[in-house]
């Protein structure tokens, strides 16, 4: 039996000297090698691209979930404190956080808000949860009470208390000291014409009681950007239900009983329906059937990991299309190589004949046919993996410059080639190569030693 050097050496002999042939073989696998690569790879930096779209999203294990509360039927259900403990019964629910808000004046110095933005209320676990970062400062500790995080938005909506607002002129921002300087939280109600609070009930003109005002020490800032953190106030859960507290008995005695009802729709005595909530779930690969569960429960529910699953379906249905154009030339190819090695047989007929009557295994034939197609497959893979990366450099290059801009990538690469697929790649030409000398060898080892011999 030949040894594997000297059948390898054969091989390489054999496919010097049809050199041409050869050339146009492997032409054709490193042609098929790369069309596969720069197909899938485009379809990888499309699914890159939707990665990094999902990451701005934000954080893709939450589910929002919205309460029938306004809803005109009374089996619609309710989101109360009873629902939120139902809701975190189900499976993989980690945190059920319902929305906390209130509306409120701000003021610093001697500047107020003209309008009363949100104020919500989130315990630091709760902050942790939902992934909220700071810009400048710090999110909630547990022990904090009395303090505030502001959306960056709000900074320039404090006006000189008194004085008519200029809004041809761009309103200056205040600018907090982090840790030390305070906001007034102000949950009552203003004149709009004087600024003056307003102390009488609409109902009967009584005096009521204006409620105090609240001090928070500023401890951080969120992004502007970043909607609603940047447009929202943010307070401990705590100083959260002292200001409902507050704001509800005044109201109560500002608009009496009926209409207090009718803009609450509860009363203050009553348990707190919220109008929403968002569902924590351990792994955003269990968020969609959490989801499902919840609007069986007659919730409104959204999360973002529906658009992600629409995304994902589409980037596979793409990389199966561009797989499948790279394939055909790939199977092309090793039509290419069963056809070289098949005339090579027909043209080496009588040096196999000369092999056999000097004593050379049927299997040692067989394997200088195989390892004949098999190097024309790993050369042709080898070269079309290093112009592949060559080419995916340049489609970059150009696609950077803008030219080939293509926003569903989201600006990124138009072409990613992993290792895995380029090693997946040279594995699979070299297989191809194997696979498509198989029935050549065949028909080398089946040649009649005498027939051969006499052919010319």
């Amino acid at each position: 039996m030949m040894k594997i050097d000297d059948l390898i050496s054969m091989s390489i002999r054999s496919l010097w000297r049809r050199k041409l042939r050869t050339f146009l073989t492997v032409l054709g696998v490193i042609i098929g090698s790369c069309s596969i690569i720069l197909m899938l790879s485009i379809g990888i930096a499309m699914d890159e691209g939707f990665k990094e779209q999902m990451k701005e999203m934000g954080d893709l294990t939450l589910i929002e979930i919205r309460s029938s509360r306004y809803s005109s039927s009374d089996d619609s259900p309710k989101l109360n404190d009873e629902a939120i403990e139902a809701l975190m019964q189900i499976p993989n629910v980690t945190m059920v956080i319902p929305e906390r808000s209130i509306q409120a004046y701000l003021q610093f110095g001697k500047k107020r808000t003209l309008w009363n933005p949100d104020i919500i209320g989130l315990s630091a676990e709760e902050m942790d949860a939902l992934g909220y970062k700071t810009e400048e400062g710090r999110t909630f500790e547990t022990t904090d009470k009395d303090v505030i995080i502001l959306g960056k938005a709000v900074l320039s909506e404090f006006y000189k208390i008194g004085k008519e607002p200029n809004w041809k002129v761009a309103n200056p921002e205040i600018k907090p000291i982090l840790d030390k300087d305070k906001i007034e939280i102000l949950v009552g109600e203003y004149h709009w014409e004087d600024g003056e609070p307003i102390d009488t009930s609409y109902e009967d003109d009584k005096k009521i009681d204006f409620p105090d005002d609240q001090e928070a020490i500023v401890i951080g800032l969120f992004p502007e950007h970043q909607y609603p953190l940047g447009y929202n106030i943010y307070v401990p859960l705590e100083l959260f239900n002292q200001l409902r507290s507050a704001q509800l008995e005044y109201e109560l005695d500002l608009l009496g009983e009926k209409d207090f009802e009718d803009k609450y729709g509860e009363d203050p005595d009553e348990e707190i329906v919220y109008y929403a909530a968002n569902v924590k779930v351990a792994h955003q690969d269990d968020v969609v059937t959490v989801q499902e569960q919840i609007s069986e429960m007659g919730y409104r529910a959204y999360s973002d990991m529906e658009d992600v699953e629409a995304m994902q379906s589409m980037s596979s249905g793409i990389q199966a299309f561009l797989g499948g154009i790279g394939a055909i030339s790939l199977f092309v190819a090793a039509i290419g190589i069963t056809n070289t090695m098949m005339m090579a047989t027909y043209e080496r007929t009588r040096e196999i004949g000369i092999m056999k009557v000097i004593g050379a295994k049927i299997n040692d034939i067989q394997n200088m046919f195989l390892i004949e197609a098999l190097m024309i497959g790993a050369l042709g893979g080898f070269c079309g993996i290093i112009i592949s990366y060559i080419i995916s450099h340049i489609l970059n290059v150009v696609g950077e410059s803008g030219a080939l801009s293509i926003d569903m990538m989201g600006g990124g690469n138009i072409s990613s080639i992993p290792i895995w697929l380029a090693g997946a790649s040279l594995l699979f030409s070299t297989l191809i190569g194997l696979v498509s000398g198989y029935f050549p060898a065949r028909r080398a080892m089946k040649l009649s030693a005498l027939s051969a011999i006499k052919t010319e």
